[in-house]
C-alpha cells in the first residue's frame, strides 16, 4: 500500500534541527525552493550549514541569521538583477564561516556522499588557491598513474530541498529541463522534501516517465507550493525573475526591521 508523504510546509520546518547541514536543489535563481525557504527563515532555527549552487536561497536565509557556515560553488542571481547583499556583508564582516569551492569540487563532495564513500577523486582545484584557502581537503598520489588529485571530501547533508514541477502523494516527482545536480543531493541527504507547484495523482505523472527525476524511496516528504520557486524561474511555468521582488529583497536584506516585515508581505501573497 502506497505510503502518502504530502504535508505543509510547517511540518517540514519542523523536522529540521538547529545545527542541521541543508543541501538545497536548483542553481542561482533557478528552481530554488523558495517557499520552504522562507519558512525556515521565519523559523526559530539556527547554526544550519548550507551547501548549495546559491542565490537567493542562501543569502535570505543569511539574512535572516539562520546559517553558521556556507559551503557554495558560487552565489548569484543569475538570470535576474540583484546580487546576494546579506552574504557578502556577512563574509566580509566575519559573521559565518564559509568553504567557497569550484562548482565541480562542491559536486564531487556530493557524489562522495551519495554513495558512501569518504572522498571523491578530482583535478578540479588544482592549480588554483581553493587549496590554499581549505587546508582541510587533501591531495594524494593516484595509486595508477601517480599523478596529483584532489581527494575532496563527502558532503553529507541532513537534509535536501528540491523544487519540482509536479509531484504525487507518494514521493514521486517531475522536473522538466535540467534537473542539475539535485538527484546526486537527494542521495546525499538523511531526509528529502520536495516542494511542487501541484501534487497530483501518481498515474498522471506516468503519463510522462521520462521527467519523472524523484523517485519516493529517497522522499520523506512532499509539500504543495505553487509559484514555489519565486521570485526565481521555473521551467516551462515561469521563466523570467521577479526583479521586482527581488530589489525589494536586496533593499530589506540589510535591515533586521525591514527584512521582517519583508518576510511577512511575501509569505501573505
Amino acid at each position: 500500500m502506497a505510503v502518502n508523504k504530502q504535508m505543509t510546509v510547517d511540518q517540514v520546518v519542523k523536522q529540521i534541527k538547529n545545527g542541521d547541514t541543508i543541501v538545497i536543489g536548483g542553481w542561482g535563481l533557478v528552481r530554488k525552493p523558495m517557499g520552504i525557504v522562507r519558512a525556515i527563515a521565519q523559523s526559530n532555527l539556527k547554526d544550519l550549514t548550507i551547501i548549495a549552487l546559491a542565490g537567493m536561497d542562501l543569502d535570505m536565509l543569511v539574512a535572516a541569521g539562520k546559517v553558521k557556515k556556507a559551503i557554495t560553488g558560487f552565489v548569484a542571481f543569475e538570470g535576474g538583477e540583484g546580487r546576494a547583499v546579506a552574504y557578502d556583508n556577512a563574509r566580509k564582516n566575519g559573521k559565518i564561516e564559509y568553504m567557497e569551492l569550484s562548482e565541480y569540487m562542491l559536486i564531487a563532495g556530493l557524489k562522495a556522499a551519495s554513495e558512501r564513500i569518504p572522498f571523491y577523486p578530482t583535478r578540479s582545484g588544482l592549480g588554483t588557491d581553493i587549496l590554499a584557502a581549505n587546508p582541510e581537503i587533501k591531495t594524494f598520489k593516484a595509486p595508477y598513474t601517480g599523478e596529483k588529485l584532489v581527494a575532496m571530501p563527502a558532503l553529507r547533508a541532513d537534509v535536501a530541498l528540491i523544487h519540482a514541477n509536479k509531484a504525487s502523494q507518494e514521493g514521486y516527482a517531475t522536473i522538466d529541463g535540467d534537473r542539475l545536480w539535485d538527484h546526486i543531493m537527494i542521495r546525499a541527504a538523511d531526509k528529502v522534501f520536495v516542494s511542487a507547484e501541484e501534487i497530483v495523482p501518481r498515474y498522471e505523472l506516468q503519463k510522462e516517465m521520462d521527467k519523472i527525476k524523484v523517485l519516493t524511496p529517497w522522499v520523506t516528504g512532499v509539500v504543495e507550493m505553487p509559484n514555489g520557486a519565486r521570485p526565481g524561474t521555473l521551467f516551462p511555468n515561469y521563466l523570467d525573475a521577479g526583479n521586482r521582488t527581488i530589489k525589494a529583497y536586496m533593499d530589506a536584506a540589510l535591515d533586521p526591521k525591514t527584512f521582517k516585515k519583508y518576510l511577512a508581505e511575501q509569505t501573505s501573497k
